[in-house]
């Protein structure tokens, strides 16, 4: 189990570790990334404080949720784009 700290958020934390995990390319584009489940496993946390690590990369666009098949990670390009850029 990956510990964690008490200084700060847990939530923030794994959210971080999965950020830093995206940029060193641990995790590619496309790649299917862990799941809530997978997250209150290897860090010993709540599911509800798993969700809200998934709904903050989400956010920050740092992942995309497909029903019923995962979340995976985003191309810079994904991430970069305008949300409510119109297509030409």
């Amino acid at each position: 189990m990956t510990e964690l700290r008490d200084d700060l958020p847990r939530w923030r934390q794994v959210r971080d570790i999965i950020v830093k995990r995206i940029e060193t390319g641990q995790y590619k584009p496309g790649q299917r990334i862990p799941s809530v489940i997978d997250l209150t496993q290897e860090f010993g946390i709540a599911t509800q404080t798993a969700q809200k690590v998934m709904n903050a990369l989400r956010k920050d666009r740092w992942i995309r949720t497909e029903r019923g098949m995962g979340s995976f990670v985003t191309t810079i390009e994904e991430r970069t784009a305008e949300a409510d850029e119109a297509p030409e």
